[in-house]
């Protein structure tokens, strides 16, 4: 189980949410991670291996924080996501 949230204030001083899992299962590969947006907008990405899903992640979390993103929660499982603890360390709220 994971469950990431990031945060950013736009312009407006809105604040905006991304919230990436993995609890939904895909049909048709083995590993799976979910984004879904503010605006309820889900994209659903699958891949064969986890080194790919790992990947992605790292890139999904960065790309977010580039673009003015903060982590404010996560949540992973004893032992589950080792690599992306240091990214999300530095893309901490506080």
């Amino acid at each position: 189980m994971m469950l990431i949230t990031l945060i950013r204030t736009d312009a407006h001083g809105r604040n905006r949410l991304v919230t990436i899992t993995d609890r939904q299962l895909f049909l048709f590969s083995e590993h799976a991670f979910t984004v879904v947006s503010e605006t309820g907008r889900e994209r659903v990405y699958s891949f064969d291996r986890r080194s790919d899903l790992d990947a992605a992640l790292r890139k999904a979390i960065t790309d977010r924080t580039r673009r003015g993103y903060r982590v404010l929660y996560s949540y992973f499982r004893a032992n589950e996501y080792p690599g992306l603890r240091p990214v999300l360390k530095k893309a901490a709220v506080s």
